[in-house]
């Protein structure tokens, strides 16, 4: 699916990036004008396009711009020579020509225009590059031709080429004597076609690589883990971001991306989450500072000697300034301080550290307007430090309403005064918290922060967009992932003039004490997302049902490879439901005697069903699922699932996360207890069940002597394998055949859940089919396969199992044709042939 965007509001770059003689032959780009058909010209025909050329890039870049090819195989094609002597060569069947044209536009790594006109009529071509001299050159063509244009690779005829140079194409346009009939701008981003904007024709892409979509794309520039914590500072005017670790500060080029590693000269020091670093660009010397103790030490990046080793090694004590906003002022060589942390308190406090004095000083403000907070955004800009966002409360206190803020909020360095700006619309979450580093636009006033939101320890970092002059803002770009555990997470933004790059560093403090951390970026100016709508024409539906085909056909191979045997036999397994294989019997299990393993009879044997989808039955044998809100139905299901998983339940905050990530803290809790009242008096007509937090976990209880559901007995007969029996496999054909678990229901904190009952089915039906004796009822092995099928349709062991039970029938074709149809399946989801023969699974004497 692809987006292609209006070229009057694009600012930013667009075209088609070429991979080249840096990638592997497979992987170069091609681009081919009018696939299905010739380009019919007469008499004067003119090919134009804007050309980039990036000789910054390492190795041979030869290859073709273009090859124009005639219905009767004549050529004409535009090479580029190499990086190293940067000529244009243009080639008419076995003749070349190296064109006299001047090169310093590419050299400056701009556009420029080239231009390629046949006068058919006159035997003539002429090339032009920009505002160079036009070259005319003499060819024998007809009066009338029909060409195939291709840019980069190509496999047309003994044409075909993989010599690619590192090149980026926009705007191909056709002329036919003087008046456009095609342009292709080239303007989007994603997918293996492009449209013709005024024909509305297609041309095809092999292996392309959109420029539009580095500004809507986040790129993983880098990540790792290191030991212990991590400070970050950069020098944004080389495009540098210096990693600070215990042993040693990473020098990581943002244009280059390479490390270079400094150890210090005075070893290990002792880093905290008390501690921060900053780049003073007066003395090209990293700072670390401790604002609680006031203390610093500075780093002089040739030597890699700290000059006071005194921050390290003194202990700190009550820690009230954690997650402070900090910027460096040069035309006063401070550092200003702002809000922050610690004792369950927020503060507001304003403090400055001199660099040239060495002093310390709280900043008396007009702090009415800017209350305690930490986890907000904050840049310099002019005279000012501008604040975004950010979490605390008009208290200070932790515990007296703290929520999120959404004002912008200037702090004048030479005033000393705050000034509330506006409070922004927000797009984002109710519970949005701001990256420490934010950047502003000085062209402009536009400024650009990452946020998150507070209640997700799995979440995202988004780009929120806005202007110091009004309040709207608006999300650009797509996702980082991004782990949030208060003050053991860390992100920040920075700008990189020189690559024209938004680099986003973010990590995270692991339980281990171990750093997790990523370096990304996306080129600027960030575009937004594409909105994705349901009006489109039937060609769409079609584009997009695909794409979601061929999706989910990828999650499914993904998830199968995960369980997928090399050789059909199975022995020795075990897979079973988490925890539930302990000794002891709560009040949510009952004695193995106490269950009815015969046959099912009559419809509504249990309360609860959860296979073939989810049902539920009250004391009256009266379906009540319609009962259940969708909402009600997933937190059910969500106390349910994890019941089971751990014996323990799910606590208050979890549930927040999965069903109300959205709201306000104190919402989320309202929606919560409002939701549960409701569920418990639902319940209640269902039998001896009831939903407690008696632990401190949401947990249902409930006796299943009184209350049945299909899915605990399932439990029980695929954990207790040393006594499985016939009935007992009948009874689990007999709940499963029905269809997979929870089929109607498609959470994604679900899909663990039906893969650990999926595999434990079909492991305990493979175990009991592997000692079963095939010719007393192949029919039950025909039963048996079918209902693996529900959970596996390409279960190897299971189309083996059913073409010999065929067999053993005597029903030889239909074996034949299962196989068949097993095999088919098997190559279009990977690729390959199925390793056995039909005829050597019927020989195999192991089954």
């Amino acid at each position: 699916v692809f987006v292609m965007f209006p070229i009057a509001i694009l600012s930013q770059e667009y075209g088609l990036n070429f991979k080249g003689q840096s990638y592997l032959l497979d992987e170069r780009t091609g681009l081919e004008i009018s696939p299905n058909e010739y380009i019919k010209v007469k008499n004067e025909f003119e090919v134009s396009f804007g050309l980039k050329l990036d000789f910054k890039q390492k190795g041979n870049g030869f290859g073709y711009v273009f090859r124009i090819i005639s219905k009767e195989n004549k050529n004409i094609d535009l090479l580029l020579s190499g990086f190293q002597t940067k000529s244009l060569i243009l080639v008419f069947g076995d003749t070349q020509t190296t064109l006299p044209i001047d090169l310093s536009d590419i050299h400056k790594n701009h556009w420029f225009d080239i231009k390629i006109k046949f006068f058919l009529n006159k035997n003539e071509i002429q090339f032009s590059a920009s505002n160079s001299k036009p070259v005319l050159k003499t060819v024998a063509f007809n009066s009338q031709e029909s060409f195939k244009l291709f840019f980069g690779a190509n496999n047309y005829k003994e044409f075909s080429s993989s010599d690619v140079p590192e090149m980026n194409i926009r705007d191909v346009k056709l002329t036919k004597n003087g008046s456009l009939f095609s342009h292709f701008p080239l303007n989007q981003c994603g997918g293996n076609t492009t449209s013709d904007v005024l024909k509305h024709t297609q041309a095809i892409l092999k292996n392309p690589n959109w420029i539009l979509c580095r500004h809507q794309n986040w790129n993983l520039n880098f990540s790792s883990i290191t030991e212990g914590v991590q400070l970050v500072a950069s020098n944004e005017e080389k495009g540098i971001i210096y990693l600070l670790n215990e042993t040693s500060v990473l020098t990581y080029s943002t244009q280059d991306n390479t490390i270079k590693r400094t150890p210090y000269k005075n070893g290990k020091i002792d880093l905290t989450l008390a501690h921060r670093a900053i780049y003073n660009t007066n003395d090209n010397q990293i700072y670390i500072y401790a604002a609680d103790k006031e203390l610093y030490s500075y780093l002089n990046l040739e030597t890699g000697k700290w000059n006071n080793l005194e921050i390290f090694s003194k202990k700190t004590g009550k820690l009230i300034f954690q997650k402070h906003n900090n910027v460096f002022n040069p035309s006063d060589n401070s550092i200003y301080m702002l809000g922050g942390y610690g004792q369950y308190k927020y503060n507001n406090i304003v403090r400055k550290l001199n660099l040239k004095d060495s002093t310390w000083t709280n900043l008396p403000t007009n702090d009415s307007i800017f209350k305690p907070r930490y986890l907000a955004g904050s840049a310099i800009f002019k005279d000012s430090i501008y604040i975004l966002g950010g979490y605390g409360s008009a208290s200070g206190s932790q515990v007296t309403n703290p929520h999120s803020y959404s004002s912008l909020i200037a702090f004048s360095i030479k005033s000393k005064r705050f000034e509330h700006k506006f409070n922004i619309i927000n797009p984002f979450s109710n519970d949005m918290v701001v990256a420490n580093k934010m950047w502003i636009n000085p062209d402009n006033r536009d400024y650009f922060a990452l946020v998150s939101d507070k209640i997700k320890y799995e979440g995202y970092l988004k780009l929120l967009k806005g202007n110091l002059d009004n309040n709207s803002t608006t999300i650009v770009g797509d996702s980082i992932p991004f782990k949030f555990l208060d003050i053991k997470s860390v992100a920040n933004l920075y700008y990189m003039p020189n690559q024209k790059k938004l680099v986003a560093y973010n990590s995270f403090l692991n339980k281990e004490n171990k750093n997790e951390f990523s370096i990304n970026s996306i080129d600027f100016p960030a575009i937004k997302m594409p909105v994705k709508t349901a009006k489109s024409t039937n060609y769409w539906y079609w584009i997009f049902g695909g794409v979601t085909i061929i999706g989910l056909i990828v999650l499914y191979v993904v998830k199968r490879k995960k369980r997928i045997q090399t050789v059909p036999e199975i022995k020795d397994r075990k897979v079973a439901f988490p925890d539930l294989e302990r000794k002891e019997i709560g009040k949510n299990e009952v004695e193995e005697k106490d269950l009815d393993f015969k046959p099912i009879e009559r419809e509504f044997k249990y309360q609860i069903i959860f296979f073939g989808g989810f049902q539920v039955i009250n004391k009256n044998q009266e379906d009540i699922t319609g009962k259940f809100s969708p909402l009600l139905k997933e937190l059910f299901l969500l106390i349910w699932m994890y019941t089971f998983k751990n014996n323990k339940g799910i606590s208050s905050s979890k549930l927040i996360e999965f069903l109300w990530y959205d709201k306000p803290t104190r919402s989320a809790q309202n929606n919560r207890s409002v939701n549960i009242t409701k569920l418990k008096n639902l319940i209640k007509d269902v039998g001896d069940c009831k939903i407690d937090k008696e632990t401190g976990y949401w947990k249902i209880n409930h006796n299943y002597k009184e209350l049945k559901t299909d899915y605990y007995e399932v439990i029980q007969i695929t954990k207790n394998k040393k006594n499985i029996n016939r009935d007992r496999i009948d009874h689990l054909i007999k709940i499963t055949q029905k269809g997979p678990f929870l089929s109607n229901l498609n959470y994604e904190w679900l899909d663990s859940f039906k893969q650990d009952v999926a595999d434990a089915i079909i492991e305990t039906l493979i175990d009991f089919a592997e000692s079963f004796d095939f010719k007393s009822d192949p029919d039950f092995i025909l039963h048996l396969c079918d209902c693996i099928f529900n959970f596996d349709s390409i279960n190897e062991e299971a189309v083996i199992f059913k073409c010999k039970a065929y067999n053993y029938k005597g029903n030889h074709s239909l074996a034949e044709s299962t196989f068949k149809k097993f095999q088919k399946e098997y190559k279009l989801l990977y690729a390959q042939d199925f390793k056995y023969s039909f005829q050597e699974i019927l020989e195999n004497k192991n089954k």
